[in-house]
């Protein structure tokens, strides 16, 4: 009788533990993201990784004046990693031939997106997003040259928090941002200009 009981015990304890851990086991993050395109895809633990071109000093110590004006690391994306540099042996001794330190690329995770109404910023964590619905247009009197001109846009954006508020923002900027992501094929990046709508689930 004793036997039995304890079986009985040991049973319903086993049943509760599996029943409180696999709720949380099912819980990993995946976005439903909606290309301009019109891909869908679905991305396992996705993140935001951000580029962006390093500044080195030169061998006096003196930082090396931008050539292209390019920004380190880019508007409206904060928080997350250190930088890191990456590449291949050949590609970082270029960087210190006798002409000195080159620009090098870094990239580092980002935290936060930045939406912007009426000159108001407001830096949502990427991890109180429920859904973020991106709008574009062509920006009037561009003035870069006739031939890219039609790419260049200006992108607004409606967020949908996990606590259920609303922010409507005339202008998001993701700079170099990428959302990345696994699927079963393997990792995909998909670059923020080419996104319509992320749908989070948590």
């Amino acid at each position: 009788m004793k036997r039995h009981l304890a079986r009985a015990v040991i049973l319903t304890t086993a049943m509760l533990v599996v029943a409180t851990v696999s709720p949380v086991v099912a819980q990993e993050t995946t976005a439903e993201v909606r290309t301009w395109g019109g891909q869908s895809i679905v991305l396992t633990g996705p993140w935001v990784e951000v580029f962006y071109t390093v500044m080195p000093r030169s061998w006096s110590g003196e930082e090396v004046p931008p050539t292209g004006g390019i920004p380190a690391p880019p508007m409206g994306m904060g928080g997350g990693t250190q930088p890191e540099i990456r590449g291949s042996f050949q590609s970082l001794q270029r960087t210190f031939q006798q002409e000195g330190p080159q620009k090098l690329r870094a990239q580092r995770e980002a935290s936060v997106l930045t939406l912007s109404r009426d000159g108001v910023e407001v830096k949502v964590p990427v991890e109180r997003l429920a859904t973020l619905i991106i709008a574009r247009q062509p920006t009037a009197g561009s003035s870069l040259p006739p031939y890219i001109s039609p790419t260049h846009q200006r992108y607004g954006a409606t967020a949908v928090l996990t606590d259920g508020s609303r922010i409507e923002a005339d202008y998001l900027n993701f700079g170099t941002a990428v959302l990345r992501g696994m699927t079963p094929q393997g990792r995909v990046d998909v670059p923020f200009e080419q996104i319509e709508s992320i749908r989070f689930s948590r």
